[in-house]
């Protein structure tokens, strides 16, 4: 029977923090009279009642969010000075100025380090002020002229200055041109930044355990860059161990190097601001002949450069040693034994990567007619259809193509159908939920191991989820609803708890809703 004790550290268990300073987790002493209880975990509701009590801590968290804003803008047009073939130009300009702050006090038992699955968790203060600029530009340039129903420009410009990462500029340029009632192309070019937040930037270092699957292990070796074999001799080189404890090297026959490894997480005050660069084209057609009936098809490409992500133990191990050379900011926050040459400790935190990259194609039809004494239908279809997602670790890494990956998940093909019927207070929806099949393993992992898997499971199955509603409105106030969602019970693939499905399964609900306010 498993002691309960070890959830609050029954010892003066110490963690090596980044700089090698250990910390101790918790002061409790066992011994009989400690009012620890063993916990057995056998069975449903097996355990005692003063081991739960021992074991399981109400949490009380002070969270506190400001946010204290100054704006102001002016908006008109042009007409008294001048106008365009289309009409006059368009203009907004205006300014403000923000200031956020974010404090967080977790509970005691936290900030001791008393708990076992949180460990130490600090306190978080942080905040910035942020002053800003911006205008936009509307300028029609032709309308109702032959070859020309609409062509008009805009344009927009946002300034902004940050008290943590300093000056930003975000525009954007776009049109339309509509050479016949019925049909309208528009594209656009536009840069856009974010900031990080302050939890990004100000969270504390905090205690945590993971387990991470060592990427230089013999069994894992194969699977990574073309960089990860010499990457690992170096990396094991430099921690000390000699060429034979190198060929010998092995920690996933190892105990110690297959447990939980202690390390930390918190906030990066060296992020800088991301940065998209987006291009769009696409048309819109609403048929004359065809009434209630839209149609719309939009190409995008999205190339997201210093994106800030926090990748898992993992992840940082793996890609410390998958890049060109170890002078990265993955591997300087893995650390390694000096004897062993296993991972003992890790520092996972958000950083800057190098970039994301997309491009794909949305298309919306939604289609609305009255059938009269039949009722209203409306019939909606969503799609994507997602031709490249890639992502770049830092710069100068290999491209890695993360296009129908479980991972996300990012499947090339997904969709949308809804249908609705109405009738007087009645209506009933059915919809149905597309996306096709997900690859389990990379294609690293399969050129390394070709008989990783029976081909049928190197593939997550497609996903067709149907789900209905129906409801009636009592009154302009008061409305019922009930509803299922995954009708069929589909359930998740082979190895999986999540995918294609989610772990609910069939899911029945009911409900109402209610309008307080004054009807019209």
């Amino acid at each position: 029977m498993p002691d309960s004790c070890w959830m609050r550290s029954s010892r003066r268990c110490p963690i090596i923090d980044q700089f090698g300073d250990r910390l101790p987790v918790s002061t409790f002493t066992p011994g009989p009279n400690s009012g620890c209880v063993p916990l057995n975990i056998l069975g449903e509701n097996a355990f005692d009642p003063a081991a739960r009590q021992f074991f399981i801590a109400d949490l009380n968290n002070l969270y506190r969010l400001q946010q204290h804003v100054v704006s102001g803008s002016i908006s008109g047009d042009f007409g008294a000075l001048f106008s365009l073939p289309g009409g006059p130009v368009g203009f907004a300009i205006g300014a403000e100025y923000r200031k956020e702050q974010s404090d967080y006090t977790p509970d005691p038992l936290q900030r001791a380090g008393a708990l076992k699955d949180t460990g130490l968790v600090a306190p978080l203060r942080g905040g910035f002020d942020v002053k800003e600029v911006f205008g936009e530009l509307r300028a029609p340039l032709l309308k109702d002229v032959p070859f020309a129903r609409t062509l008009e420009v805009n344009a927009a410009l946002r300034k902004s200055d940050y008290s943590t990462v300093g000056r930003t500029t975000a525009w954007q340029v776009n049109g339309v041109w509509a050479p016949v009632a019925d049909v309208r192309f528009r594209g656009g070019y536009s840069q856009s930044v974010r900031a990080p937040n302050i939890n990004e930037l100000f969270a504390p270092q905090t205690g945590i355990i993971d387990f991470v699957s060592d990427p230089c292990d013999p069994s894992n070796i194969v699977f990574g860059t073309q960089f990860r074999v010499a990457n690992c001799r170096a990396a094991l080189t430099a921690a000390g161990l000699s060429a034979a404890r190198i060929a010998a090297f092995q920690p996933a026959n190892d105990l110690i190097a297959t447990s939980a490894q202690s390390g930390f997480t918190g906030g990066n005050a060296g992020l800088s601001p991301e940065t998209a660069k987006t291009w769009t084209v696409g048309v819109m057609i609403a048929p004359s002949f065809v009434p209630g009936l839209e149609i719309s098809a939009d190409w995008y490409n999205i190339r997201l450069t210093d994106a800030v992500n926090t990748p898992s133990l993992q992840a940082v191990a793996n890609l410390c040693v998958d890049q060109p050379t170890l002078d990265n900011p993955f591997c300087a926050n893995i650390g390694r034994s000096t004897t062993t040459g296993y991972i003992n400790r890790f520092f996972v935190r958000p950083q800057n990567v190098a970039a994301f990259r997309t491009q794909g194609l949305d298309v919306v039809v939604n289609y609305r007619f009255d059938a009269g004494a039949a009722g209203l239908f409306n019939v909606r279809l969503v799609g994507n259809y997602l031709n490249r997602l890639d992502f770049v670790s830092t710069p100068g890494a290999d491209r890695l193509n993360d296009l129908n990956n479980a991972r996300y998940p990012a499947p090339e093909y997904s969709g949308v159908f809804d249908l609705t019927w109405t009738k007087g207070p009645f209506s009933l929806n059915y919809g149905l939920l597309y996306q096709s099949p997900l690859v389990r393993f990379s294609p690293q992992e399969v050129a390394a191991n070709p008989t990783i898997a029976e081909p049928r499971f190197l593939s997550f199955r497609a996903r067709w989820e149907h789900d209905v509603q129906a409801s009636v409105a009592v009154n302009d106030r008061f409305s019922f609803y009930v509803g299922a969602n995954n009708l069929t019970g589909k359930e998740a693939d082979v190895a999986s708890i999540a995918i294609p499905y989610g772990t609910i399964g069939r899911f029945y609900y009911a409900g109402a809703r209610m309008s307080f306010g004054r009807s019209r």
